[in-house]
């Protein structure tokens, strides 16, 4: 049937109507077909403010936004909830309303049955028409004549989403279920039946009854495909076999999630596939066993800026977050949902006012210590702030975690400047080397630095449970203070041309905020992170600032020139980390390449430029 008569007009129609006969037919049935006339007159009379009446309901409970197509046990309570909101409101009306408005006064029976009959009504078109689209591709065609034959393997919640799914692919055949539970055997799953237990595998292979195999096995139970990969590799010809993800597994990936796991020919064992997939050691790299942070009170100092805000995303779904900022006013976290979430609050403190701070850290099981001076502008404008707040709010902060006997983890965060002008592949026990106190920058890093030392004392004689993590030129959207990649994006989508400091010849490795993120809550899920420091960053990204530049000139596809200025304070010549030491304790391997970060940069940035126009307008102003 076409499509078109699916239109949300034409469901409205069939809705006005269910109702309307409903009514109808509550008043014939009440009087079993003999209605006195002053009663169908009440009939006629309120047939369009009944149906007006239901329709509104239906919009207020969403009901008009579900299609009918995709109907299901869920929505049945909100249609319900709907229709009997306006049930009990024609009851108020029936005994509240004056004597004189005999119009309103329905008779109770004829309300009841009218609601049973247009809750009927509605629940059956919607039935109705889902049952018509999950059965419409049975009527197709196969253009090859030729059906995939697909062995189930797990006949739980995730195996009949998948049958039920793949009933309605004209160009696959459904085998059956192999499952291990003695009372599935026999039974019809979504309509696939349960032929046996997995140890029939190796007869379904030997027999060829079957083109692919699907596991539907929940994570924890994969350790066992190796016995079925095993199987797969014996066969004469080649069977694909691929896990099924579940939609957390999905939900909590950053990248693409490729689910292959090779065919069972051994093609998949080292060679790479269409689709990307290298056979099952690339399904193990596609599906890590990543760290989840549950049930935590987190604190995060400096929440409301653009790492604190991306953190607090990532806890906020199943933890107690609380934010401490110096302000929330024009900061990254109002382009997110965080203010309104109910697992958050917020608390505008200095970092240095202990008695603000205190309270907040005493009880906190996870402290993300986040807030500082950044900027080299604002850095070399306010030297003095700069170490104060860096240094000595750090101190208050490990001060007041002294009487917590709650703390799991304690992260610091410090900075990839403490290396020097010159980092290459730089380790982490790589000596600091700190530009002279005559250079005002370098009172960022010299407070970061003393502030790492301040850390690991408390670690060894308190035991207190620290990490600390030095960024490594860390972006994304929603960065707003001064930084690269902010820069260059903004001024080649404004038309302006885009100002490199010196000669460009500077090296810098661009890490995206996901992979910076999933290394953080790596820091505090692994007991093995205490007392470590870490260098986060992506050392395949590094490129010059003047490739970064032409780079993000290419992806805007803005036709901008690109203009070379002194640079008013002294610069890193190169700044690219080793993550040896991160990716042996914390398993960490960055997934986003430079054009993969960029690319939702750009359309962030993109989306907002309003926001950034008082801004740029300046900065033309100023040229």
């Amino acid at each position: 049937m076409s499509e078109k008569l699916y239109t949300k007009a034409n469901q409205l129609i069939l809705d006005a109507a269910v109702v309307g006969v409903s009514f109808v037919l509550a008043y014939e049935t009440r009087y079993d077909t003999a209605v006195p006339s002053h009663q169908w007159l009440q009939c006629w009379e309120l047939l369009l403010p009944v149906i007006a009446a239901r329709l509104a309901s239906y919009f207020a409970f969403g009901v008009e936004r579900i299609p009918w197509r995709y109907f299901g046990i869920e929505d049945v309570i909100r249609i319900v909830q709907s229709q009997l909101v306006v049930s009990v409101i024609f009851v108020a009306l029936r005994y509240l309303s004056p004597s004189q408005f005999i119009i309103l006064q329905i008779p109770t029976s004829v309300i009841a049955i009218e609601f049973l009959l247009s809750l009927s009504g509605a629940l059956c078109l919607r039935m109705l028409r889902r049952y018509m689209y999950e059965h419409q591709a049975s009527n197709q065609v196969v253009s090859n004549g030729q059906q995939r034959r697909l062995l189930l393997i797990g006949a739980g919640m995730a195996g009949a989403r998948a049958a039920k799914e793949m009933a309605l692919n004209p160009s696959v055949q459904i085998v059956g279920f192999l499952d291990d539970d003695p009372n599935k055997i026999g039974c019809v799953i979504a309509g696939a039946k349960v032929v046996g237990t997995t140890g029939l595998l190796a007869e379904f292979v030997k027999k060829r009854m079957m083109d692919e195999v699907l596991i539907c096995t929940p994570p924890e139970s994969r350790a066992f495909f190796k016995r079925f990969a095993a199987l797969l590799e014996d066969a004469d010809a080649p069977i694909t076999s691929k896990f099924m993800p579940t939609i957390s597994e999905i939900m909590d990936s950053d990248d693409k999630l490729h689910i292959s796991v090779g065919s069972a020919n051994g093609n998949g064992a080292g060679k790479g596939n269409s689709n990307g997939t290298r056979g099952a050691g690339a399904a193990e790299r596609a599906l890590p066993d990543r760290s989840e942070i549950r049930n935590k009170r987190i604190v995060i100092t400096g929440g409301a800026g653009f790492i604190g805000s991306n953190l607090a995303e990532r806890f906020a779904r199943n933890n107690e977050v609380v934010l401490l900022d110096r302000t929330f006013s024009d900061q990254p976290i109002h382009f997110t949902s965080l203010m309104s979430n109910p697992n958050v609050s917020v608390v505008e403190a200095d970092i240095l006012d202990a008695k603000r701070v205190e309270p907040l850290v005493r009880d906190a099981q996870i402290v993300i210590h986040a807030a500082a001076i950044v900027g080299v502008g604002r850095v070399c404008r306010h030297p003095r702030e700069t170490l104060e707040t860096n240094f000595s709010g750090t101190a208050g902060v490990l001060k007041a975690l002294d009487e917590n006997r709650r703390l799991e983890r304690f992260v610091y965060f410090s900075t990839s400047e403490v290396f020097g002008v010159n980092s290459f592949r730089v380790h982490e026990d790589a000596p600091s080397r700190v530009g002279p106190a005559v250079e005002a920058r370098w009172s960022y890093a010299i407070a970061k630095l003393a502030g790492e030392h301040l850390v690991q004392a408390y670690y060894r004689q308190s035991g207190t449970p620290v990490v600390t993590v030095r960024p490594f030129n860390v972006f994304g959207p929603r960065r707003l203070g001064s930084h690269a990649v902010k820069s260059f994006i903004l001024s080649a989508l404004a038309g302006n041309p885009i100002e490199v400091h010196g000669d460009g010849s500077q090296i810098r490795s661009w890490c995206y905020i996901s992979d910076f993120c999933d290394a953080i809550v790596e820091m505090i899920a692994r007991p093995e992170a205490v007392g470590q420091d870490f260098n986060i960053g992506n050392p395949a990204n590094t490129v010059t600032v003047l490739q970064l530049a032409q780079q993000v000139v290419r992806m805007t596809h803005c036709d901008v020139p690109i203009k070379f200025s002194e640079h008013p304070f002294p610069d890193v010549e190169i700044r690219v980390p080793s993550l040896a030491k991160a990716y042996t304790i914390l398993d960490y391997k960055p997934a986003y390449d430079l054009t993969r970060a960029l690319e939702p940069t750009i359309d962030w940035y993109q989306k907002h430029l309003s926001y950034f126009q008082p801004q740029l307008a300046k900065a033309v102003a100023k040229v």
